[in-house]
């Protein structure tokens, strides 16, 4: 199976949800953190993983920033986006990962900059595995954690 073709709005804006999620979830397993699945809908998506959020804050903090920083990537790459644009366009999906990270780091000493500089090195670093764990969750809409 070669890579969808994301020729219109709506393909576009189910492939930036699809690589969004993917991104949560292979952050998550090559941080060591068991992921039951990832889905996405026309309009949502989600990842269910085991909770570290009391017992590695770090971690927690780079699962919820890697959405954004991969649906961003792969705006940039599929869409046409420069990053600071595409950061931004993604920050509107990310409402609700964006609030839970402010949550958290009100009971860290870690910074958004140092956490996001990791995660984006992250992302980066393991962007294959995001981008076609992106598109087989896109074709398919479900992926269980082993297929990250």
């Amino acid at each position: 199976m070669g890579r969808p073709r994301y020729d219109t709005d709506e393909a576009l804006a189910l492939g930036a949800l699809a690589a969004h999620e993917a991104g949560h979830g292979v952050i998550a397993v090559v941080q060591g953190i068991e992921v039951a699945h990832c889905k996405i809908s026309a309009t949502r998506g989600y990842t269910r993983h085991r909770d570290v959020t009391a017992s590695h804050p770090e971690i927690s903090l780079a699962i919820l920033l890697a959405g954004q920083e991969a649906e961003a990537y792969w705006l940039t790459r599929y869409a046409g986006y420069w990053f600071g644009s595409a950061l931004r366009a993604a920050a509107d999906a990310s409402e609700h990962d964006l609030r839970e990270v402010r949550r958290l780091r009100k009971h860290t000493d870690l910074s958004e900059g140092r956490i996001r500089s990791r995660t984006r090195s992250l992302v980066r670093r393991h962007w294959g595995r995001i981008d076609r764990a992106g598109h087989r969750l896109y074709s398919r809409g479900h992926l269980s954690g082993s297929a990250l």
